[in-house]
């Protein structure tokens, strides 16, 4: 079919070698053969009189008309793709569907878990790609790449809607051997203790209180660097050192590790995680049914007041169910 005399179907193979920059890998992602995907790139480029992809070296660098083409392109096949989808009704039970979520493993942890427990009784064939935050996240929501996104303020990206999902504060956490385990940490004991931080995503981001700590006048000392929340409690066990982490994850390594949460003593503000997609999916059957979902299983986590320690928990015998 053409639309102003271009045959729509080159839409799609130039979205591929817009994203790919080469034919070859454009031809993977087409099930084309790499001539076929050549004579494409061909008549992309007669009809908008414009080389598109220009190689330099071994790699092709898109052109200036090539680069305003990139989104614009991308917004007709997604809009294009939520028509396809559409269906009078959605049900979970005999969906195949497969739904990408980027998140933080603190969000894995605390909630997708649930989430997906759940999704194997209600939608036993979906599929769920869980993905880590990185720097790529904004160009992997504003392409359809990542369909939901969850994650905090400073990290949503501008443009798509989003909803409040759940709220947390900020408490410490220590090996069960700490001096400090069955006390109260004072502002002074905080900051001469060494920490275990943790910077996510590929690119190092520092997490959200790491970023208010930034610009205060102390500075914690922080003799270890984990790339991400699971691995604190390894770094943590048998050492000296505290970990600053969102009360609801300090609470759940406690229980499954030895160690225990005690009351953050820096007055760090309380988060809040958004969920977030793709403006046009607003009306995607399927993501509404996930994104309640979603709102069900965070709607059930009990409240945690800002800085208030948990009780010591000693370690549950895992379940036999």
């Amino acid at each position: 079919m053409r639309f102003n005399k271009l045959d729509l179907n080159l839409l799609v193979a130039l979205d591929a070698l817009l994203s790919t920059r080469s034919v070859s890998r454009s031809a993977e992602k087409l099930f084309l053969s790499q001539p076929a995907t050549s004579l494409a790139l061909g008549r992309l480029r007669d009809y908008f009189a414009d080389e598109l992809l220009v190689q330099v070296g071994k790699t092709y660098v898109p052109t200036p008309l090539a680069q305003e083409l990139v989104k614009p392109v991308r917004d007709v096949l997604l809009q294009i793709q939520t028509i396809t989808r559409i269906q009078p009704s959605f049900d979970p039970a005999s969906s195949s569907r497969r739904v990408t979520i980027e998140s933080s493993d603190y969000v894995i942890s605390v909630l997708l878990s649930e989430v997906v427990r759940r999704a194997e009784t209600l939608a036993p064939l979906m599929q769920f790609d869980l993905r880590a935050i990185s720097p790529q996240t904004p160009e992997h929501l504003d392409s359809g790449e990542v369909e939901l996104l969850i994650a905090p303020e400073f990290a949503t990206v501008p443009g798509h809607p989003f909803e409040p999902l759940f709220e947390d504060g900020f408490s410490c956490v220590l090996s069960r051997d700490h001096p400090l385990a069955d006390g109260v940490m004072s502002v002074d004991q905080y900051f001469a203790a060494a920490h275990v931080g943790v910077e996510w995503g590929g690119g190092r981001r520092l997490t959200y209180d790491a970023r208010l700590l930034s610009i205060s006048r102390r500075e914690r000392r922080q003799e270890v660097i984990a790339p991400n929340f699971t691995l604190v409690p390894e770094l943590l066990s048998g050492t000296q050192r505290v970990a600053t982490l969102p009360t609801r994850l300090a609470r759940q390594m406690a229980q499954r590790h030895a160690l225990c949460v005690v009351a953050c003593p820096v007055a760090i503000p309380r988060f809040v995680e958004r969920l977030q997609w793709h403006k046009y999916q607003d009306r995607d059957p399927a993501i509404l049914w996930i994104r309640s979902l979603l709102l069900e299983v965070a709607g059930g986590f009990a409240s945690t007041e800002p800085n208030k320690p948990a009780s010591r928990t000693t370690r549950k015998k895992p379940s036999r169910r």
